[in-house]
């Protein structure tokens, strides 16, 4: 405990008070029970090495993550944005990090005394009164307890906060970055261009190119060999266990789907919803806010004057996703949509017209069309789902549970034979199937890339046999029945590739060519937008951009910016081949580097690259740590937000 706290009683002011509470609601507020139930006897949501991520740092870091996200994008942050961002992974990660950096601090001999963490606290604005002394002990402990803390888990988050800047401090001693280092990162983003420019596709050739000699073909081969040289490969034979076709197989009477849907009554809850149509006029460069509202106040008008809300939804409203239903949006619970939008929406008695509403598309009329209160979905009405997720349930067992049967007969009774596998296929729900050679990386036909199957063919010896495996199909038992290492092949092995890549290569040479006959005549006279007009091609503006970065419209060709860098306004460049074409240019304008500017802003050049620099270097601390230390996710968890598919080393 540090004793500071205890003493010296003050009272907090309301402004005082309400900057302590915008800083420990952003950084500790809890889910409120959003979690509950994940954890049962469980108290870790992640394990890395010997430490924990407990449900209560998860808790508390995916809100934080969560509030720094809304306030970034304000009504735009949607459930939708939430699932894309994935949120509680991004969550676990944090904290997983911070595990491991705190280990290699503490490797280190790092550490924190009660007087810096004293200070820390101290130097917090909201713990300080006007006249920067601690605003006391119990008003401390007082909002400690309000936010579920107690003293020992705040001062030692901050105690780890200040261990994570000491080891940040001790990587950030070691970088230095030299002068000319400094100068070309500024002259990267200082030195700018603009250009207007042509691109002649590839692909207008096409048919020209179609026809290639074998001469062709082997002359580049044999110039690219390596480039096609292949990985190591397996061929694999297995036996699927078709999940799809048992499921056809089972059958329920009413008692069992009756007890599955008692057994699993959460999972057929409804929250509140309402049915909407609604009538959206944007606010954009062609409307304005004025605008609208007067537009909005007229189709108002003819509604009360009688004329159908659906039919002036299909001719006025700006919504494409609803205009052709007549504005008709179907039931939607809370969070589905934008705040203003849903406050309006639910606030509403059924039958009435509500607005113009204001949200960030524009503005809304409302009509509420149903509501559905929170509550129990009777069985009858999702028979046919509870039928569904429990013949899948049990078809899935009963797969795993025949592939684990075949395997371990596989092994008792020595079956190493293809006839001997090809036996155990029954015609029905047992299949014999093949593979050709696939890499690590490849596409598996029927599986996929990047899957168990491919992971456990690559971890067997030849002739060995796998556990069972699930795939997209069923489960599955797998053998390698061919090893094949790394090597460079026959040009028959190749040769679609080949062709593939000596057709592209003619078909740019050839768009390149056009353009160099389009650069000689911009030379004798003529202007890109008459070469445009004879190649039937549309001039494009770049706008600005800076040396190897992003250019509009042609994507991030490093080769035409640094083109553009090395002329002057005015002057033409190209043609440069790019991956889908060619491309022609003319230099609009030109910001070349400044002595003087670049003066000014040196140093906060090279304290922005050795930012970047200790970053880089913590993450390969990162990086080293992760390959030492095993790290496993709680199963129950990733099930809850649906990420199973992103972590493949999970703790059951």
């Amino acid at each position: 405990m540090l004793k500071i706290f205890r003493d010296n009683l003050k009272y907090l002011s309301w402004i005082l008070w309400l900057v302590i509470a915008i800083f420990v609601v952003f950084v500790f507020v809890d889910f409120g029970g959003g979690l509950s139930g994940t954890g049962g006897p469980r108290s870790a949501a992640a394990t890395v090495g010997r430490e924990e991520v407990t449900y209560r740092e998860f808790e508390r870091e995916y809100r934080r993550l969560e509030n720094q996200y809304r306030q970034a994008f304000g009504a735009q942050f949607t459930p939708e944005l939430a699932d894309q961002l994935k949120l509680p992974l991004q969550a676990l990660e944090r904290l997983i990090d911070q595990k491991l950096l705190l280990v290699e601090a503490e490797r280190l001999g790092l550490g924190t005394t009660d007087a810096e963490v004293r200070e820390a606290i101290l130097g917090i604005p909201g713990l300080q009164d006007a006249a920067g002394n601690f605003v006391g002990a119990a008003t401390y402990q007082q909002f400690l307890r309000v936010n579920g803390l107690d003293t020992r888990e705040f001062e030692e988050s901050v105690r780890q906060e200040l261990l994570l800047g000491k080891l940040q401090a001790i990587v950030a001693a070691g970088v230095t970055i030299p002068d000319a280092e400094v100068e070309r990162a500024y002259r990267a983003q200082a030195e700018r261009a603009s250009i207007r420019f042509v691109q002649m596709p590839a692909s207008r050739f096409q048919t020209e190119v179609q026809s290639l000699t074998p001469g062709e073909l082997e002359a580049h081969f044999t110039a690219h060999r390596e480039e096609y040289r292949l990985p190591a490969q397996r061929a694999v034979d297995y036996l699927l266990v078709d999940s799809m076709k048992l499921r056809s197989q089972l059958t329920f009477d009413a008692a069992e789907l009756e007890r599955y849907y008692a057994e699993h009554r959460a999972d057929f809850a409804e929250p509140e919803q309402v049915r909407a149509r609604h009538i959206l006029l944007k606010v954009d460069d062609q409307r304005s806010a004025l605008q609208a509202e007067r537009e909005m106040a007229a189709i108002r008008a003819r509604l009360d004057a009688g004329e159908s809300f659906e039919a002036l939804a299909t001719e006025l409203s700006e919504d494409p996703g609803s205009k052709s239903r007549g504005g008709d949006l179907g039931y939607f619970a809370r969070g589905r949509m934008i705040r203003e939008f849903e406050e309006a929406a639910f606030g509403a008695a059924v039958d009435s017209l509500v607005g113009p509403v204001r949200t960030s598309f524009g503005y809304h009329l409302i009509q509420v069309l149903d509501r559905r209160e929170a509550g129990q979905r009777p069985f009858a009405d999702v028979e046919p789902q509870v039928r569904a997720r429990l013949a899948g349930e049990r078809a899935d067992e009963a797969a795993e549970r025949q592939a684990e049967q075949l395997r371990q007969r596989i092994e008792s009774e020595r079956l190493a034979s293809e006839e001997q596998w090809k036996s155990l296929a029954d015609g029905d729900s047992v299949s014999f199937l093949s593979t050709p050679p696939f890499g690590r990386d490849d596409v598996v036909p029927g599986i996929g890339r990047g899957t168990a199957f491919s992971s456990s063919a690559f971890g067997l010896d030849s002739g060995k046999i796998s556990p069972v495996v699930k795939i997209p199909r069923g489960f599955a038992v797998l053998r390698v029945r061919e090893v094949r290492e790394p090597r460079l092949p026959e040009l028959a092995e190749v040769e679609a590739r080949v062709r593939a890549a000596v057709t592209r290569e003619k078909m740019l040479a050839r768009a390149a060519r056009e353009l160099a006959a389009a650069r000689d005549r911009m030379a004798a006279g003529r202007t890109l937008d008459e070469i445009a007009s004879q190649l039937d091609l549309t001039v494009e503006s770049s706008g600005e951009f800076v040396r190897g970065g992003t250019i509009a419209g042609l994507g991030a060709v490093r080769e035409v910016a640094d083109a553009a860098m090395a002329l002057e306004a005015g002057q033409i460049g190209g043609p440069i081949e790019t991956p889908s074409g060619a491309v022609l240019f003319e230099v609009v304008a030109r910001t070349r580097f400044d002595p003087e500017a670049f003066a000014a802003e040196r140093e906060a050049t090279r304290a922005s690259l050795q930012r970047d620099e200790v970053n880089r270097l913590l993450g390969a601390i990162l990086d080293q740590k992760k390959r030492e230390q095993k790290v496993n996710y709680d199963r129950p968890l990733l099930e809850q937000f649906g990420l199973l598919g992103d972590k493949s080393q999970r703790s059951s």
